[in-house]
C-alpha cells in the first residue's frame, strides 16, 4: 500500500507529529548522508515494512508534502505515532527488531477496550497501519487484517481523541471535521483496493455497513455511485447480447442476475430498499432479465426447444429483484401468462398431433365451399373428412369440443347441401308438372323426385354417423331429417330404418350450436309445409292418370287446383 510504503514520514525516517524543526533537520541529514553515499543511522523508516530506496529527490518530495496542515494529517493517518510512550516505544523497538508480533501484541491488549483514551488511542491508530499494511502485502490481500485496520482506524476517527491527534501533529489551528477524515480515510482505502486485481467492492461495502461513524452515510452515498455506474455497464452489454443472438438469451440472463445479484444485495443493505436510487438500479436488472427470458421464450415457442421452464426461472429471478410496482406488476403479468402456456401444455401437444389433419380439413372446407350443393358432393365432402375426423378423434377424444365443432361443420355443410338440391329439384319438377300435358312426363318427373329423396335418405344417414354437437344434432339434423322422412313417405320412398351410433356431444344439453362458415351458416330447411301439399296434387294427378278419365282425374285435377292456389298465397 503506498500510501503507508512511500509515505513522506516514513521517507524523511519521522513518525507523525514530528516538529518542523525535527522535520527541516532530519530533511537535511538524509541529503548529506545521500551525497556521502551512506546510510543514515537508526531512524523511523521501518524497513521491515518493505524496501525503501531514497534519493535526494525523494526526500525533498516528502519534505514538501508536510507543509500544509491538511497533508500532514493525512500522511498521519497511515502512519504510526507515540502518543504513549511506555507501550509505544517498546512496539516500535520490536517493529525495528523485525519482530512485528510482539509489536501487533502490545497494541491488541490496548485497542480490545470499546473505548478510546488517552492511553490507548495512539495503539489504534499504530495497529491499523500495521494491520493495513498486511492487508495490502499479499496477494490476495488478507481480507481479516483489512477489515480490522479499516475498524480500528474509524473507531478512532469516531472517538473525542482525535482532537489530541490533530493537535499533536499540526497545533491547535487546525480544525478538520471527524466526518471529512474519514471519508478521506476510506476513499484512499478505496483508491489503493481498486488497483488491485483482488479487488471486492463488495467485501469493502460490507466492511463499512457494519461499522457505525459519523460520515458513514454521505460516504456510502458516494460509494453507491459506483456500483451502480457499474450494474448499469453490465446491463447495456446484456441488452447488446440479446438483441444480437436471442436464442442465447436464457444464458445472459442467468449470466446478469449472478453478476448483480451481490451487488444488489449490499446495494439494499447500504441504501435500504426505499432509497430511490436503489429502486431504480434494481429494477433496471429486473427489466433486462426479465426481457431475456421473453426473447428466449418468443425464440424457441415455435421450435423443438421447449423455453417454458428456462423463461419461468428468469421470471421468478427478474420479481425476486424488483422493488417498484410497476417492475413488480410487469413480473406478475409476464409469469401468470407464462404458466397459462405451461398449463395448455398437453393441449397444445394434441394440436401438434392433429396439425395435418386439421390443415387437410380446412383445405377441403375451402375447396367444398366453391363447390355446387349437391347430394354427390354432401357424399363426398363427408367421405373426404371422414378419415381425418377419426384420426382427430382417435387424439382428442370424441367429447373434444374441438373435434365436435369440425364434425358438426362437415354434417351441417352435408345437410345444407342435401336441403338445397332437394329443394332446388322440388322447385323445378313443380314448374315442369305445370307446363308438360303428357302423363309419361309426369311420371318421369314423379320418377325423378323418389330417385332425388332415396339419394338425400341415404345421404342423411350417412351424415348420421358423424358425431355432432348436442344443440345441432337435436334441433337442426333430426328435425331435417323427420322432414325429409315426411317427404318420403308422401312418395312411398323407402326409409328403412337406420340408428346411427350416438356421440357424447349429444348426451347432454349445451347451448353452444355449431356455425359452419360460409355457405352453412345460415339455416336451411326442407320446404316441407308447401311441398306436402304440391306432392299430394302429384300423387293425385299420377292416380288420376292411371285411373283414366274417371273419378280419380277429377280428383287429381281438384287437389292440382288446390296446390295452384297454395302457392299463390
Amino acid at each position: 500500500m503506498n500510501l503507508i510504503l512511500t509515505n513522506p514520514y516514513r521517507i524523511l525516517g519521522l513518525l507523525a507529529g514530528a516538529s518542523a524543526r525535527e522535520q527541516q533537520r532530519q530533511t537535511t541529514r538524509l541529503i548529506q548522508f545521500i551525497g556521502a553515499e551512506q546510510e543514515p543511522d537508526d531512524d523511523f523508516s521501518l524497513p521491515i515494512l518493505g524496501k525503501l530506496s531514497r534519493t535526494v529527490s525523494s526526500v525533498e518530495d516528502a519534505a514538501s508534502k508536510l507543509n500544509l496542515e491538511s497533508d500532514k494529517i493525512n500522511a498521519a493517518l497511515f502512519w504510526f505515532i507515540n502518543g504513549n510512550e511506555i507501550t509505544d516505544e517498546p512496539a516500535f523497538d520490536a517493529l525495528k527488531d523485525d519482530n512485528p508480533l510482539d509489536a501487533l501484541n502490545i497494541w491488541s491488549k490496548l485497542t480490545d477496550v470499546n473505548d478510546v483514551t488517552n492511553k490507548n488511542y495512539s495503539a489504534f491508530i499504530n495497529a491499523s497501519t500495521y494491520k493495513l499494511k498486511i492487508a495490502f502485502s499479499r496477494v490476495p490481500y488478507v481480507i481479516s487484517a483489512l477489515e480490522e485496520g479499516i475498524v480500528l482506524k474509524l473507531k478512532f476517527l469516531e472517538s473525542d481523541l482525535l482532537n489530541e491527534f490533530v493537535k499533536k501533529i499540526v497545533g491547535i489551528t487546525y480544525k478538520p471535521k471527524k466526518e471529512d477524515l474519514q471519508k478521506y480515510f476510506l476513499s484512499q482505502i478505496q483508491f489503493e483496493l481498486e488497483k488491485t486485481e483482488q479487488y471486492s467492492f463488495d467485501k469493502f461495502l460490507d466492511i463499512i455497513s457494519k461499522i457505525e461513524f459519523s460520515g458513514k452515510e454521505d460516504f456510502l452515498k458516494e460509494l453507491a455511485q459506483k456500483p451502480i455506474q457499474q450494474i448499469e455497464k453490465k446491463i447495456d452489454e446484456a441488452r447488446e447480447q440479446r438483441k444480437a443472438n436471442k436464442a442465447a438469451a436464457n444464458d445472459i440472463g442467468i449470466s446478469l442476475f449472478q453478476e448483480c445479484s451481490v451487488s444488489l444485495a449490499q446495494l439494499k443493505s447500504t441504501l435500504g430498499l426505499s432509497n430511490s436510487k436503489f429502486a431504480a438500479i434494481s429494477d433496471k436488472v429486473s427489466e433486462e432479465v426479465l426481457q431475456c427470458g421473453i426473447d428466449y421464450f418468443t425464440y424457441y415457442r415455435e421450435k423443438s426447444t421447449d423455453p417454458s421452464n428456462a423463461s419461468m426461472s428468469l421470471f421468478r429471478k427478474a420479481k425476486s429483484l424488483a422493488v417498484g410496482s410497476f417492475a413488480k406488476q410487469r413480473c406478475e403479468e409476464n409469469t401468470n401468462n407464462l404458466q397459462e402456456w405451461i398449463d395448455e401444455k398437453p393441449e397444445r401437444d394434441k394440436l401438434n398431433q392433429i396439425k395435418a389433419d386439421l390443415e387437410s380439413l380446412v383445405a377441403v372446407f375451402e375447396e367444398f365451399d366453391n363447390k355446387q350443393e349437391t347430394i354427390e358432393n354432401a357424399q363426398s365432402l363427408i367421405n373426404r373428412c371422414r378419415y381425418k375426423l377419426n384420426n382427430i378423434k382417435d387424439v382428442l377424444g370424441n367429447s373434444d369440443e374441438l373435434y365436435l365443432k369440425l364434425s358438426t361443420r362437415v354434417a351441417s355443410q352435408a345437410q345444407s347441401y342435401i336441403i338445397e338440391e332437394v329443394n332446388r329439384v322440388q322447385d323445378f319438377i313443380l314448374k315442369k308438372v305445370q307446363t308438360v300435358y303428357s302423363q309419361h312426363e309426369k311420371r318421369v318427373c314423379f320418377d325423378v323426385l323418389k330417385m332425388k329423396l332415396k339419394e338425400a335418405w341415404d345421404v342423411s344417414n350417412s351424415i348420421g354417423t358423424l358425431d355432432m354437437e348436442y344443440d345441432f344434432r337435436i334441433n337442426r339434423y333430426n328435425k331435417n331429417k323427420e322432414s325429409l322422412r315426411g317427404l318420403c313417405d308422401q312418395l312411398q320412398v323407402s326409409t328403412s330404418s337406420y340408428s346411427a351410433p350416438s356421440n357424447s356431444g349429444s348426451t347432454s344439453s349445451t347451448n353452444k350450436s355449431s356455425t359452419s362458415q360460409s355457405k352453412t351458416n345460415r339455416q336451411s330447411d326442407f320446404n316441407f309445409g308447401d311441398n306436402a301439399w304440391w306432392i299430394l296434387g302429384l300423387v293425385g294427378l299420377v292416380i288420376g292418370a292411371a285411373a283414366g278419365e274417371g273419378g280419380g282425374a277429377v280428383v287429381g285435377a281438384i287437389i292440382g287446383a288446390v296446390i295452384g292456389s297454395k302457392f299463390k298465397d
